[in-house]
């Protein structure tokens, strides 16, 4: 099969390594990719807003899939504009819908009696912060529409409330994504983060991962796209997990069916677990970044094969395979990250981190230049290392980290220490 990747970070750097080990690869290109990837598996020719020159890439290199990496495209829809010409892994724009729209998300959620946090959706500023008032704290804060991982605040004070109400709806910080606001009540407990593989009947879960959002230790500082991961995840046990097979997945996938819109790809469901109970903090409509890094890593099946099963609506009745190992993702991101940052630090060669262990460093933020790899945005790399189990993968990674010193760049040292007992 030959395939088209779409992306450009450390989610479709790790995708693409583990596309490419499927026996059923004839080729595999990358569009845009970045400074990890090889300049001859760059795509040319496409454009991203015109859906129609990558039909026509499509149909000149005889693609047999796309697979979709970020969220925009999807949102977009481009496996509404590519489906007449090839298999695509991803969802239609109507499905997609569960992650560009929050309101759409929570009352679909209400429609098909899917487990989640009370939320009123705004508007008008003034009425947003006026019925703010009348809830308890913490409060959450969420703009509607798409925001690159932080668009979210979790505030402990009204006065940080009512700041990131006016930042979204007022200040437009987030131009039309902030054009209305939810205000939900805040969930106590673990989050954790379950993907999906469907295939418009059944969903198909992966192991948990967890992530970590905030940008400093001990779950300090403003939310981020992710700043790490690992699994597995010790509470998401057997139990939970089937709470999240019957009650979250199943009937996204019943809801989607009888709304007459087939979910096909990854469903990211972000979860929030209190003694033994599950509720929706989000969905995403496409793999979660830092969590495929390590994840993926831990597949132990054909990659390409449940892509092609998914966008073919043929997936089978059986579990999906993973090594019995743990992983631990830790993310390097540029100085001042989530806020401003630096461009074009240099990225030194890697290749010392192939002595160390079995470790793989996957690019993010990055491209390549005459000069050498600079970094391009805040979350420039994403360092994976699995072990027997989750002390062992920690402590090779962040041996490892004391090996790569990158000038410029920084990560938490924190990770994966709440699945340590």
């Amino acid at each position: 099969m030959n395939v088209l990747l779409i992306g450009s970070g450390g989610r479709e750097h790790a995708l693409f390594w583990k596309l490419s080990q499927s026996t059923q690869l004839g080729s595999i290109r990358v569009f845009p990719g970045n400074g990890g990837f090889a300049p001859e598996s760059i795509a040319l020719g496409i454009d991203l807003k015109n859906f129609e020159t990558i039909r026509s890439y499509v149909k000149q290199n005889k693609i047999d899939l796309v697979v979709v990496g970020p969220e925009q495209p999807l949102v977009d829809g481009i496996t509404d504009a590519l489906s007449r010409d090839c298999l695509v892994f991803g969802p239609t724009a109507f499905c997609a819908q569960l992650e560009g729209s929050k309101d759409f998300s929570k009352a679909f959620m209400k429609r098909h009696g899917i487990p989640t946090a009370d939320a009123v959706t705004f508007t008008d500023s003034n009425a947003a912060i006026e019925y703010l008032r009348t809830r308890k704290l913490p409060i959450v804060v969420k703009a509607d529409g798409l925001a690159a991982g932080k668009g979210v605040t979790v505030a402990t004070s009204y006065e940080d409330a009512e700041t990131a109400v006016r930042d979204a709806i007022d200040k437009k910080i987030f131009g039309t994504s902030g054009q209305s606001v939810l205000i939900e009540d805040f969930l106590e407990g673990q989050e954790a983060s379950v993907f999906a593989i469907c295939d418009g009947q059944r969903a198909l879960p992966m192991i948990a991962a967890q992530d970590h959002k905030r940008v400093f230790d001990n779950d300090q500082g403003p939310n981020t796209g992710g700043m790490g991961a690992y699994a597995p995840v010790p509470f998401m046990n057997a139990d939970v997990m089937r709470q999240v097979q019957t009650e979250v997945l199943d009937r996204v996938m019943a809801g989607m069916q009888k709304e007459g819109h087939p979910y096909r790809g990854l469903l990211y469901a972000g979860l929030m677990v209190h003694n033994g109970s599950v509720r929706v903090v989000e969905f995403n409509c496409r793999f979660g970044d830092p969590e495929t890094q390590g994840l993926l890593r831990l597949l132990d099946e054909d990659l390409l094969e449940l892509c092609k099963l998914s966008a073919s609506g043929n997936l089978p009745e059986r579990q999906i395979h993973f090594k019995q190992e743990a992983v631990i993702c830790i993310v390097l991101a540029a100085e001042g990250y989530p806020g401003e940052v630096r461009k074009n630090i240099p990225i030194p060669d890697l290749k010392i981190i192939d002595s160390l262990g079995d470790i793989i460093m996957f690019h993010a933020g990055t491209a390549l230049t005459p000069g050498g790899v600079v970094s391009t945005g805040g979350r420039v790399l994403n360092l994976t290392a699995t072990g027997r189990d989750l002390l062992e993968a920690r402590k090779l990674a962040y041996s490892a980290l004391e090996r790569v010193h990158v000038p410029g760049l920084f990560y938490r040292k924190d990770i994966g220490q709440k699945g340590i007992p």
